[in-house]
């Protein structure tokens, strides 16, 4: 193919995505929860099986971008991020999921309409919506966002569902970020070497909560053994790899003490892999962090349990 049927082709491509319109993300989908808003496309899409979620129960704000009231859930947590039809606004994308959640006996915990809610939509998607892009939170600047979060069950599920909407002007269209968690607790039988091995191929960590120490203290408990066991048999087998064995606490107490805890903490790990679990010390480095990298809000007990962890971090 010459370089004019190449430039040709290209150009009836261009034309033909803007008059029928975009086609979805790859390897995306609807969550089987929720239709989209008929002509929508998805401009983003992940699906993680277990992550920690925090959604805003009030618009107001805390150190200009941080939410002043929230709750954090976990469990299976898919993220859709939409782009309604050209003339759609933020509003029929809102009260057409509104009805259908409520069709559905889902419960609203949560909402707000554009102005109500000031700035908290564009913040809340620019900082606790992971994979959002910047146009869906351009559209909410000067307090134009809506939000929405429901809680329901389906099939015996419980589910959380966050809507949060904005219009943009620039395309006469309405960008929406839809989160739906399958809110369930840590089974502690699928933290195996194969889950291990995955997730730090994708992701370059995973966290462990099975590992325990007395309160306030670097001591491990006895119910950590499960977890310490993985790690042995994940190195055992990856004898070239090198990890860093990463202490986390929550916001409680002081700062300095809390990064001495963590270290201390990460120390133990690796002094019980060596010596109980034969794991070679040179594929072992111990590091301790305290709050400085939470993954959920230390606003309330729930999330301050997520921040309490030690992670396998592909050195």
């Amino acid at each position: 193919m010459n370089r004019l049927s190449i430039l040709i082709l290209a150009f009836f491509s261009l034309v033909s995505v803007e008059l029928f319109g975009q086609q979805d993300a790859a390897n995306s989908q609807d969550h089987p929860l929720l239709s989209r808003f008929e002509g929508s496309w998805i401009n983003r899409y992940s699906q993680k099986q277990f992550e920690a979620f925090t959604y805003p129960t009030s618009s107001e704000l805390v150190d200009y971008d941080k939410l002043k009231d929230s709750k954090t859930v976990e469990g299976e947590l898919t993220f859709i991020e939409y782009v309604s039809p050209e003339g759609v606004t933020a509003t029929q994308v809102f009260r057409t999921y509104q009805a259908q959640l409520e069709k559905a006996g889902f419960k609203v915990i949560f909402s707000c309409r554009s102005g109500e809610c000031d700035k908290m939509p564009m913040h809340f998607v620019r900082k606790y919506v992971e994979g959002s892009s910047s146009q869906i939170g351009n559209t909410m600047v000067g307090g134009k966002g809506s939000y929405l979060v429901a809680s329901g069950t389906s099939d015996g599920e419980s589910y959380i569902v966050s809507l949060v909407v904005g219009d943009d002007s620039r395309s006469n269209s309405a960008r929406y970020a839809i989160n739906v968690v399958k809110v369930e607790e840590l089974d502690t039988d699928k933290v195996d070497v194969v889950s291990v091995s995955e997730s730090l191929e994708k992701d370059g960590r995973f966290a462990f909560y099975g590992i325990q120490f007395d309160l306030n203290s670097a001591t491990l408990q006895p119910e950590s053994a499960e977890a310490l066991q993985v790690i042995a048999s994940f190195l055992d087998t990856n004898p070239k790899t090198q990890v860093l064995i990463v202490g986390h606490t929550d916001n409680t107490g002081d700062f300095e003490h809390n990064i001495d805890l963590s270290k201390r903490r990460a120390e133990s790990v690796v002094k019980a892999l060596v010596e109980d679990y034969s794991v070679n010390a040179g594929q072992l480095h111990p590091l301790g962090v305290g709050m400085a990298s939470p993954v959920a809000s230390n606003a309330d007990e729930g999330g301050r349990a997520l921040n309490r962890r030690v992670e396998l971090v592909v050195r």
